[in-house]
């Protein structure tokens, strides 16, 4: 296939875009954007910064042409990519034109293993099969993923799955690269390897993000900010200023200004616990053992949890919450050993991933059916529960949560639990795609009843706002920093 022509220096020009979204069921038509217009020429890096559920994710599909071939919506403007008009392109033309990294991997993934998801648009691009080898067996090698190459995706960790959509997008080898929130859910190495890759690459690269990142120092040529339905084009330093001001960055005090409510103390403590995880898709890598000599959070306490991608985080989670049991060691909370029912009880897991734990049609049916199974809760008491909870978490009963931005669905799955009222929970990278405000307004919600809270985050100014204890993994072996 041959590449579109290019007659311009731009490799996107965006002229006056307008989105509005058709509603789903009982939800009204919403207006995204209105008269944004904005160009990259090529070769530049960029950074757009935008709050969360301002539409970057819809705006980063709209430019590859997912929307509105694939969401109801009407579009109105234009979008020149390398000189062609994108309305007038079979949207599968643009393959080897711009390669999206979309926020939520799993969104992406469409084959049974590592190696096949980065083949998959090779397949389709009428590569001879050498060459389609030679390129996936490079980019595997490039993201550190050769040894995972047989794996099920489902089995990676959400850094793993990040870094096999950018192996994936490296395989395509497309001038231009959008990346939505890329560097979240990879840790401290995958962050400075994308970086790197970023600062040394010759692509026109469209990065979005909701938070600044100290990785984006010296970084991108330009910077965009997206408020108020239209994008503003100022230098590095002002957009960082504004930003900050825009997301409430620049007040974090909320979770110091809290005194959470604790009438009696608990505690939720492991000792010697050895924690076993297997990959059942592949047998190239071995099952690991994970050894945590002790581990505690006491309710009212906010306590950190950082290691490598694939080091047991997710884990040692469901030892913790009950979902799985451990090889060895014993959960105890208050000083008496507990088992898996317990723990199912007492400790809330919210997943790296929401759309795990949302299945309703309604935000309205998502927040009342834990209370439904609880007896002794009358209607009239649901109703309310709901609406308050609702308030708090800033949702709309009456929106589809398919439908919901990523970072909403995010809020909704933390809204469910604060309902269920858990004296500990653990929040399993939280942070990933919500501001440093928002993402502590979530914390602060859940904190407030007095419940201990396990953070798991690769982010550590995210940890320096926390004021956590931190606890970490490295070489297979837990211990308190």
């Amino acid at each position: 296939m041959e590449r579109l022509a290019n007659s311009t220096t731009n490799s996107l020009e965006v002229t006056q875009l307008s989105f509005t979204y058709h509603g789903w069921g009982s939800e009204q038509p919403y207006t995204l954007f209105e008269d944004l217009s904005f160009s990259i020429q090529t070769g530049r890096k960029t950074l757009l910064l935008a709050p969360f559920d301002a539409g970057k994710s819809t705006l980063a599909r709209i430019l590859v042409g997912g929307i509105p071939a694939y969401f109801p919506g009407t579009l109105t403007g234009t979008i020149h990519l390398a000189g062609n008009d994108i309305a007038e392109v079979n949207i599968f033309d643009l393959v080897e034109e711009v390669t999206l990294v979309t926020q939520n991997p799993q969104e992406q993934f469409v084959a049974s293993t590592v190696e096949e998801e980065v083949a998959f648009a090779l397949e389709s691009m009428g590569l001879p099969q050498r060459e389609m080898k030679e390129r996936v067996h490079s980019a595997l090698t490039h993201w550190n993923l050769f040894e995972l190459r047989s794996a099920s995706p489902g089995e990676l960790s959400g850094g793993e799955r990040k870094r096999v959509l950018l192996a994936a997008a490296e395989a395509i080898d497309a001038p231009f690269w959008i990346l939505d929130e890329p560097f979240d859910d990879l840790d401290e190495e995958g962050r400075v390897h994308l970086a790197r890759v970023i600062k040394e690459s010759d692509k026109t690269i469209l990065l979005f993000s909701s938070r600044y990142l100290q990785h984006f120092d010296g970084l991108f040529d330009q910077s965009l900010l997206l408020d108020q339905k239209r994008i503003v084009q100022q230098a590095n330093e002002d957009a960082l200023t504004a930003f900050t001001t825009l997301c409430g960055d620049d007040e974090l005090t909320v979770l110091k200004q809290q005194t959470p409510l604790q009438e009696i103390p608990r505690v939720l403590r492991v000792e010697h616990l050895t924690v076993e995880r297997q990959r059942f898709s592949t047998t190239m890598i071995d099952a690991f053992h994970l050894e945590v000599p002790a581990l505690t959070v006491a309710q009212g306490e906010i306590v950190s949890l950082v290691g490598p991608n694939g080091s047991g985080k997710s884990s040692l989670s469901r030892v913790l919450c009950g979902l799985d049991e451990p090889l060895g060691g014993r959960r105890m909370i208050d000083g008496e050993v507990v088992n898996s029912s317990v723990l199912n009880r007492r400790v809330g897991y919210l997943f790296q991933n929401p759309d795990l734990q949302i299945f309703l049609p309604t935000v309205k049916e998502e927040l009342a059916y834990s209370l439904k199974r609880i007896k002794g809760i009358s209607s009239t008491t649901i109703e309310q529960r709901v609406q308050e909870c609702a308030k708090l978490f800033d949702l709309n009963l009456d929106h589809t949560p398919s439908t919901m931005s990523y970072p909403k669905r995010k809020a909704l799955q933390a809204a469910v639990y604060y309902l269920l009222d858990r004296p500990f929970y653990i929040l399993d990278e939280l942070d990933s795609a919500l501001t440093y405000q928002a993402a502590l307004k979530i914390i602060t919600q859940l904190r407030g009843r007095g419940a201990g809270i396990l953070v798991i985050t690769h982010d550590q100014r995210f940890i320096s706002y926390l004021n956590s204890r931190v606890y970490a993994i490295k070489d297979g072996r837990l211990s308190e920093v």
